[in-house]
């Protein structure tokens, strides 16, 4: 698309204010033409900055939900202008997505899979169903013979379950899934890759967006404080991994979890998506301030977008998950990975000490502790 110089999207925007304590709220302008920002103080009617190029800004980061960093500065998208919405997220709808049990092997070329057809990711955490979860999910084929043997399969085994925005997403991931039959789906689909038969055909996904909002609901949502589907950490013998914000903007993560579910080595036995806070990010990154420089970047970074939390564990429980784990990922410059460990997670995936793919656990003490963090703190926030 060409576009001209005064093109604009314009995004609202809600920034906490540390020495005022209190939420401003703003107008962010993105420029496409020379990918530029202006930010606007709407209270105060001034800019709170003037238009000015920002190269590592894209136009994927404004997302509705998402919150971007303009110099440092973090600002939590809420809204958009009218024209930018029908510019932008025109008929942009969520459907709900489950991977059905299937070896975790193939979680992560599913996943890379569904990001390659367009979808955005924006909540995901794996788990068990009830039965009461399974008799909602397949409810429109009530009655069919096969109905008890589907709630068996779904029931004994994890699943994943995905959020997925795309426009017209429900019809969109209905026809990314192919035909019930692996056999008879058309080549491409989901099913007809990674499908065995119509009981293990892969993933499920539903039919109506009334139908998808109520299991979005029921897969993600509270009931008395407590999540209705329970997370699967179990804060033993493991250690933690953080998918960071900007491999996931890059589509990297079923190949993150695809090299970790393959190496032989290690499970994982909880993953989730999280939007960490800048306080939360400074308190988890506590053990390198006065460490690192990159510190305070670091935290920032974290914040920025959303992150996908891991428990990992060795397959060997004689094996110290945090020391071997780390060598799978690699030291922390990637630059000096790529000549030292080129097969290494943030080898491939890193682009800088701060933006080097994942987090993973220093000492072999503070595994459980950074598991704990995530999905015990930060779950219940």
């Amino acid at each position: 698309m060409v576009y001209d110089y005064f093109d604009k999207y314009t995004f609202l925007c809600e920034m906490y204010d540390e020495d005022a304590d209190e939420i401003v709220e703003l107008v962010l302008n993105f420029f496409p033409f020379d990918n530029s920002v202006q930010v606007i103080n709407t209270k105060k009617g001034k800019n709170l900055l003037r238009r000015v190029q920002l190269p590592t800004l894209s136009l994927d980061m404004l997302q509705i939900g998402n919150i971007v960093n303009i110099f440092s500065k973090l600002l939590h998208i809420v809204d958009c202008a009218p024209a930018t919405r029908r510019t932008l997220f025109k008929n942009v709808q969520s459907t709900f997505a489950l991977i059905k049990p299937v070896p975790p092997s193939e979680h992560g070329k599913i996943i890379t899979y569904i990001m390659k057809k367009g979808f955005r990711i924006v909540r995901m955490k794996n788990g068990k169903i009830s039965k009461d979860f399974a008799m909602e999910l397949y409810r429109s084929i009530a009655g069919n013979s096969m109905l008890p043997i589907i709630i068996d399969y779904v029931t004994t085994g994890e699943v994943i379950g995905l959020e997925l925005v795309a426009a017209n997403a429900v019809s969109k991931w209905r026809s990314c899934l192919g035909a019930t039959d692996p056999a008879e789906a058309a080549p491409g689909t989901l099913r007809q890759l990674y499908g065995e038969n119509k009981l293990r055909n892969t993933a499920h996904g539903c039919n109506t967006l009334e139908d998808a909002t109520e299991m979005l609901e029921l897969f993600f949502g509270y009931d008395k404080g407590l999540p209705r589907i329970p997370f699967r950490a179990t804060f033993k013998e493991c250690t933690c991994c953080v998918i960071k914000p900007h491999a996931v903007i890059e589509g990297n993560v079923g190949a993150i979890l695809e090299q970790i579910s393959t190496s032989g080595k290690f499970y994982i036995s909880a993953m989730a998506m999280f939007s960490v806070k800048l306080a939360n990010a400074e308190e988890f990154y506590e053990i390198y301030k006065n460490v690192l420089p990159e510190y305070e970047s670091m935290c920032i970074h974290l914040a920025e977008g959303k992150c996908i939390a891991l428990e990992v564990k060795c397959i060997d429980p004689k094996l110290n998950c945090v020391c071997e784990f780390r060598k799978l990922c690699g030291p922390r410059d990637p630059d000096l990975c790529r000549q030292l460990y080129p097969d290494s997670i943030r080898a491939q995936y890193g682009k800088t000490i701060v933006h080097n793919a994942v987090h993973c656990t220093d000492l072999p003490e503070d595994g459980e502790l950074e598991v704990e963090y995530f999905f015990k703190l930060l779950a219940n926030d």
